[in-house]
């Protein structure tokens, strides 16, 4: 009988170089940024594409369980798996991928960040397909995306030898390296890490416990009364909060990538969303009610009221609610120690 693909939406993650409009109250994963729809629900989208919602279970704490409920109210049979406590994407794969080798021991597992933009329904359910091909055979499996130029903001992969029937062994992760190091990496044909995976539960357990002591106690706790124990709860809490790709994956011999060929981005900053989005003339980007004259190369983005911009250049400006931020669009990634010194000078309510 062929393995059964359960899809795993993590919906963990704050968002913080998206303030102001991602906020404790409203992190990135339940922002629309111009879409349409929340990014939440277009991955709910994706996910009914490779599986039915009675196998799709979104990963998220406590505080936002009511948010992500109203976003399931779109996806019948989809359901909401809370972590005892945000670990960061480790703990949370680590739990989701228990949860269902406990009702499905032959499981495959797709695990999908809940807040990036995939463009390409056929491709990406093509890649979805040859990577679950390579994770039957046990491998773990990423999805690698070829890079359109030098970047910094992202983790890349270098591929060893090819596996049949489509892919290649990864040889090493690079995280995040300088602009000469990614350089050489495109020399090489390194390709982008999107953070999007794919395994046989079984397998990934056995990795787990073998690459990071940690998750393998948990494991041990999880055995004794299940992963929904409150013996399982409280060993969760303990957990160091670690990535997948760190806490796993970079310590494994058994990972392989595939390279997709859908358009991708991680949604990282709010240069990222500028990078994606459509661009007037002057390559302004434009959202909400705004004005652009005798300027070029802005992102506004207005939830409210108008936004008008004369003269300027380069600038990213954003209104929502009684916040308005303006910074040069090249700062933009540097939005988490911002967020940072506000919390030093008590201003956390906005936050």
């Amino acid at each position: 009988m062929r393995s059964r693909l359960w899809v795993i939406v993590l919906a963990g993650g704050r968002g913080e170089r998206f303030w102001p409009l991602s906020t404790t109250r409203r992190p990135k994963p339940f922002l629309s940024l111009g879409m349409g729809r929340s990014l939440l629900r277009q991955t709910l989208n994706r996910a009914r594409t490779v599986a039915p919602g009675n196998r799709t279970r979104v990963v998220a704490g406590k505080p936002l369980e009511r948010a992500v409920r109203k976003e399931l109210g779109h996806h019948a049979g989809a359901g909401i798996l809370l972590e005892p406590e945000a670990r960061n994407t480790g703990p949370a794969s680590l739990l989701a991928t228990r949860w269902v080798w406990e009702r499905d021991r032959e499981a495959t597992v797709l695990i999908l960040p809940a807040d990036h933009c995939v463009q390409g329904v056929l491709p990406f359910r093509r890649a979805v397909e040859r990577a679950r091909q390579l994770a039957v055979q046990g491998y773990l499996v990423t999805f690698g995306i070829r890079p359109d130029g030098v970047s910094t903001d992202f983790g890349y992969i270098l591929r060893g030898e090819r596996l049949k029937p489509s892919g290649r062994r990864v040889s090493r992760f690079v995280e995040k390296p300088t602009i000469p190091i990614a350089r050489r990496l495109l020399h090489r044909g390194a390709l982008w890490n999107s953070g999007m995976f794919i395994w046989q539960a079984r397998a990934f357990l056995e990795e787990a416990a073998r690459c990071e002591p940690s998750f393998g106690g948990w494991l041990d706790a999880a055995a004794r009364s299940g992963s929904g124990s409150s013996r399982a709860r409280r060993a969760f809490a303990s957990l160091p909060s670690l990535p997948v790709d760190r806490a796993v994956l970079e310590r494994s011999d058994r990972v392989a990538v595939v390279e997709a060929k859908f358009r991708w981005s991680d949604l990282g900053s709010w240069s990222a969303l500028y990078d994606v989005s459509r661009k007037d003339s002057r390559k302004n980007v434009g959202m909400g009610r705004n004005i652009a004259l005798y300027s070029a190369n802005n992102l506004v983005y207005s939830e409210e009221g108008l936004c008008v911009l004369y003269g300027v250049e380069g600038l990213l400006l954003v209104r929502s609610g009684d916040v308005v931020l303006v910074c040069p669009r090249r700062e933009a990634s540097e939005m988490k120690n911002l967020v940072q010194e506000m919390r030093k000078r008590g201003l956390g309510a906005y936050l």
